[in-house]
């Protein structure tokens, strides 16, 4: 199928319009600073390593958006900004998490995950190469999966939940013209 955008063709239409999940993150992200200034998400400098390598980039976004959706649904139920114009921005975004998977490269993440579950990595983090930065995100998923009912833990990924366009950005995420600007 081809698609005529910016008076080029393109083979398919993009996957998603990531600047429609920062407009919404707006209506729901908390503006919180972590106590321990720790975010869950790696700086962008670091994460940018990630995000040059196809397989490791789709490993870790799918754990990214598992996460954002969890604190999401945990969440809906108690927050009272959801509710605005009608329209329930929580839903929105768990809906909006599940197309954005599907724009993710389907790559066999198992030994990535066993890896990240079972290693530590004692290394400064400018000094990581992109599989060990792979790795610490990943261990930093897990610690806020397994703290998911913690009050902090969520608004710290609300908090965060405003950037998260910015790292699906790359390999792992299914090009889409409109974010990048190009045909």
């Amino acid at each position: 199928m081809a698609v005529f955008q910016n008076e080029n063709c393109i083979k398919e239409g993009p996957c998603f319009d990531l600047n429609t999940v920062a407009n919404i993150a707006e209506y729901v992200s908390k503006d919180v600073v972590a106590a321990d200034g720790e975010k869950i998400l790696l700086r962008h400098n670091s994460f940018d390593k990630i995000r040059k390598r196809k397989n490791l980039h789709s490993c870790v976004l799918l754990e990214i958006i598992d996460l954002f959706q969890k604190v999401l649904i945990e969440t809906e139920r108690t927050s009272s900004v959801h509710h605005k114009e009608d329209i329930n921005y929580h839903r929105e975004l768990i809906h909006i998490l599940d197309q954005l998977r599907n724009c993710v490269y389907k790559i066999k993440c198992n030994k990535l995950y066993e890896k990240a579950a079972t290693s530590r990595i004692k290394i400064r983090e400018e000094k990581m190469k992109p599989k060990q930065l792979a790795i610490l995100q990943l261990q930093k998923l897990m610690n806020a999966n397994k703290r998911l009912s913690d009050v902090h833990i969520q608004e710290r990924v609300m908090d965060e939940l405003k950037t998260l366009h910015l790292y699906m950005r790359g390999k792992g995420f299914q090009k889409n013209t409109n974010d990048y600007g190009e045909a």
